[in-house]
């Protein structure tokens, strides 16, 4: 475990490189490009580029950050697995891939990272080699194969425009088809509607793999990208994604208020909040979305983490109903797991509480119709439903058979605690260094309006007994479930895949030389011996049938 030591170190090192670098790209407004031309076809450029500045700087900083704590945590936590080997060199491979990703401003370079997260994410999510995993890594590669499509379309189009770097195509009026085309295919990796299945369904992976790559790096690549492109977010396109953005923070909301497992709440988390920072971008704010992703990628993979060593803990157990009074037994990795989820519910002061309060501040201000005022503010307040009933089950509930057992966590607590110093501090240093220009203006009810909500979700939590919910009421379960997304996009197609599967294998693979050579041949043999034992025996039909025969025969010739 040296060489892997080893590798943490760099990481950090890293870390602390591509942020002093970013601070001083942002200050002195530079930007690097590395770029090598190694063909030309129809005077289109293949050309092999990278593209450094404040925002790519920035992100690979938090990556190599998020990566160096989850590599350090799963020398504990992986530590009885005989494939560890395997486990590091994948997680290598997806850091690699999350760097080509952000570095290259190339769409046919980018595909090489694009392409890279899918399949590294398809064999994470196997890693635990069972049925429930396969189909859930179908569904995973199935998904992010649909959002390759969406991007290899987009890069087809871009032949009209003679080049793939997307700094010249910012000058230019791209067409319709080539925007819904790319904004597709990072909405398939953002998990939003009606693509979400997959991110609950990934969360088979290792807990680790859950912090590193479905909370802050894969899922948050769409979402880069969109930044990206935010200048052509404009028009009907907008007014779509916006309505997407919207419904898929309800379903997220929705579904983790009802939902037991923890990592699957968490991963419902996950989703809205990248549905609200769709959203903010949308209404035309990139900065704050940007330093929004940054402060969620960190504390929730803190979360992430703290919830892989509650669940090691109670042997593998990950239904909050049978957990409790996690307070007085794990005090430290309970202090971890508060800061990050009151980060989360935007408490003020914690780190979430900065990017949060300065998007709602933003929201009302905007002209937004009361539809949209009244959805926006219920899907956020339904973050502070689930997460007051995580609360609730994790530390207040005593369910009286606790079995959490207390190992020395050496490697894992000192990754817990090293990420949620950064996370405490790292929303106000964000603000701190990097200018945002934002000043709001308001008067007394608008200022106080979130803690009139807050007030009023709890004691709409306390009227309604989450844990007991019978589903009576159809449509709290159709929102609960996705709207039935998860059947339509897993357990109908995988089932029939799964049929169509086993119906070539029993045809191509055992049928060929069973149903021509065994079969077939067995039930000929018996069919010429029977006609011979007949004609043996004299039967009149027999000889019969054999003068008909030979007849048609004569008159055919």
């Amino acid at each position: 475990m040296l060489f892997v030591l080893n590798i943490n170190f760099f990481f950090f090192f890293l870390f602390l490189f591509f942020f002093l670098f970013g601070l001083y790209f942002y200050l002195y407004n530079f930007v690097l490009v590395f770029d090598y031309n190694f063909l030309n076809m129809n005077s289109s450029e293949f050309s092999f580029i990278f593209l450094f500045d404040w925002l790519s700087l920035i992100f690979l900083s938090v990556v190599f950050l998020i990566s160096g704590s989850v590599l350090l945590y799963s020398i504990d936590y992986m530590s009885g697995d005989n494939y560890i080997i395997r486990f590091f060199f994948l997680v290598f491979l997806f850091v690699f891939s999350m760097f080509m990703l952000i570095g290259m401003p190339d769409l046919i370079c980018l595909i090489i990272g694009w392409d890279g997260l899918g399949l590294v994410s398809y064999c994470l999510v196997i890693y635990y080699q069972s049925s429930s995993t396969l189909s859930s890594g179908y569904l995973t590669l199935f998904i992010n194969r649909l959002g390759d499509v969406f991007l290899i379309l987009s890069i087809c189009w871009c032949l009209n425009y003679g080049c793939w770097h997307y700094l010249y195509l910012y000058n230019l009026n791209l067409n319709l088809f080539m925007l819904i085309f790319f904004f597709l295919a990072c909405l398939t990796k953002s998990a939003q509607f009606p693509f979400s299945s997959w991110l609950p369904s990934a969360m088979a992976a290792p807990t680790p793999v859950s912090s590193l790559v479905h909370s802050s790096t894969l899922v948050t690549a769409g979402l880069y990208l969109m930044i990206r492109f935010n200048m052509f977010l404009m028009g009907y396109l907008n007014f779509f994604l916006l309505n997407l953005s919207i419904l898929t923070i309800l379903l997220s909301g929705f579904s983790a208020i009802y939902e037991n497992d923890l990592k699957k709440i968490i991963a419902y988390s996950t989703m809205g909040q990248l549905s609200f920072m769709i959203f903010i971008l949308l209404m035309g704010c990139n900065y704050l979305s940007f330093m929004h992703l940054l402060i969620h990628a960190v504390f929730k993979s803190l979360l992430f983490l703290c919830s892989g060593i509650f669940i090691k803990g109670f042997m593998g157990v990950q239904d909050i109903r049978f957990m409790g009074n996690l307070s007085i037994q794990s005090p430290l990795i309970s202090s971890c797991f508060l800061i990050s989820l009151f980060s989360l519910c935007g408490l003020p002061f914690y780190s979430g509480y900065f990017s949060k309060d300065f998007m709602l501040e933003l929201f009302i201000l905007s002209e937004v119709n009361f539809i949209y005022f009244f959805f926006f503010f219920l899907s956020i307040y339904l973050t502070l439903i689930y997460s007051l009933r995580l609360f609730m089950n994790l530390f207040i509930f005593n369910v009286g058979l606790n079995m959490f057992n207390l190992f020395e966590f050496n490697y894992m607590s000192f990754s817990c605690f090293f990420l949620m110093t950064i996370s405490v501090f790292l929303g106000s240093m964000f603000f701190w260094l990097f200018d945002s220009g934002f000043f709001f203006v308001f008067d007394f009810f608008f200022k106080y309006l979130i803690l009139i909500f807050m007030f009023f979700f709890m004691i709409f939590y306390n009227c309604f007994n989450f844990n007991n919910f019978n589903f009576k009421s159809f449509y709290i379960y159709f929102f609960s479930n996705m709207m039935f997304l998860p059947f339509f996009s897993s357990n109908y197609v995988v089932s029939k895949f799964y049929n169509f599967s086993h119906l070539m294998f029993l045809v191509v693979e055992l049928g060929w030389t069973e149903y021509l050579i065994s079969s077939s041949l067995i039930k000929i043999l018996n069919f010429l011996n029977l006609y011979f034992n007949k004609m043996i025996l004299n039967s009149f039909k027999i000889y019969f049938f054999s003068l008909l025969i030979f007849m048609v025969l004569i008159f055919f010739m």
